[in-house]
Formats: C-alpha cells, sequence, structure tokens
C-alpha cells in the first residue's frame, strides 16, 4: 500500500491505495487556508495506527500551490519516510487534480499581477506554467479554449474574474492513483518544491 500526501492548496488531502487491488482504501481530506500543519497530524496518526505494517512507499504532490503547504507536505513525507524506512517519491500536484477529464488547464493567481495557466494531457504536465500579465489572459487562454480543454482553478477570486473556470483542487487520492504501480527510486530521495517564480526576498539596507 502507498500513502500519498497533497498539501499545496487550500483543500489538503491525505490517501492510502491497495496497490494489489487498486482500491483506495483510505481519504481524509481538510481545509485551512494557511495552517496546514496545525491540522495534517491528526490524519497522519490515524494513517500510521491502521495501516504502518502495510505501507510500502508514500508519494507526496511537490505543487506549485502555497509556499507553506508545499512545505507542509514535503516535510511531513519526508518525516514519515525516515521514521518508517519506506522510500519516497513526488509528482507535480498539477497532474493530480480532481477532474473528470485526463486533459486540462489549471489557472492560479501568481500574484504581482500575473496568473499562471498549465496545460496537463493524459495527466502529463505539458512544460512549465506560463506566467501571464492579468490584462492578457483573455487572449492568451482564447485559442487554449478552442482546443475544448476545460479551465480549473484553486482559487475562487479567479472564477469572478473567469466565468468558465471550475473550482477544483489536486486530489491526495488521484496521486496515488496516478503513480500507479511506479517504481520507488533506490536511496535517498531529494524532493524539490516546483515554485513558480524564485522567492521574493527584500535584502536589508546596507548600514
Amino acid at each position: 500500500m502507498i500513502l500519498a500526501l497533497e498539501t499545496s492548496t487550500r483543500d489538503a488531502s491525505l490517501a492510502v491505495r491497495d496497490r494489489a487491488t487498486g482500491a483506495l482504501v483510505h481519504e481524509s481530506v481538510f481545509t485551512t487556508e494557511r495552517a496546514h500543519n496545525a491540522v495534517i497530524f491528526g490524519p497522519v496518526e490515524t494513517i500510521v495506527k491502521e495501516y504502518r505494517d502495510r505501507l510500502t512507499g508514500i508519494v507526496v504532490g511537490l505543487g506549485p500551490g502555497s509556499y507553506g503547504g508545499v512545505r507542509v507536505g514535503i516535510a511531513v513525507a519526508n518525516g514519515l519516510s525516515i521514521a518508517m524506512g519506506l522510500p519516497l517519491a513526488g509528482r507535480s500536484s498539477l497532474e493530480a487534480w480532481d477532474t473528470e477529464s485526463d486533459s486540462y488547464l489549471v489557472i492560479g493567481d501568481a500574484r504581482r499581477g500575473t496568473f499562471f495557466v498549465a496545460e496537463v494531457l493524459d495527466r502529463q504536465l505539458q512544460n512549465e506554467p506560463a506566467l501571464i500579465d492579468a490584462a492578457e489572459i483573455n487572449a492568451y487562454l482564447a485559442p487554449l479554449r478552442e482546443r475544448g480543454l476545460y479551465l480549473y482553478t484553486p482559487d475562487p477570486k479567479v472564477t469572478m474574474i473567469l466565468p468558465d473556470a471550475r473550482l477544483s483542487f489536486p486530489s491526495a487520492a488521484r496521486l496515488a492513483v496516478l503513480f500507479g504501480d511506479g517504481d520507488f527510486e533506490s536511496g535517498t530521495v531529494v524532493l524539490e518544491p516546483h515554485y513558480l517564480r524564485a522567492p521574493f526576498i527584500t535584502m536589508p539596507k546596507a548600514k
């Protein structure tokens, strides 16, 4: 069985999938705006108590998304991997979106007057998400809409700006299925969060 963690958006989730049968045997979902670290350990404890001796690996969503949320998921996955001696893997959260189709677009608020737009085809992220100025977003989306790709967003504010955007989130259950029967890498795995741009850092003024 594998444990999947997805914490990149306000709707976070954990899931356990039986790789032998393909069945999803456990799913926990919780919603917080900026405090996943205060909520995630209850569901984790429940899963560890129930499935500890049957877990064979851990997969975690790497974002992009909330800076703190992504790092919480990776930190918990790393801690469990070390404590339980389980192999670890990471996948893009964009590929694990809770959608009806396996091909779709994800749009989100990238701050600083921009949106990010990601294209996913057959659950495979196509290149890096594009960063588009807010004033140009409809022109950028026009040819993508013509291809019949549905638009999803984790941001309620985006649905007010783009009425055809559907509110949805990445899912640990989708992540567990996406990893499927894939092999875990041997040895230590260093998971890198997926950031849309480098962190904005203000340097102190010289004295």
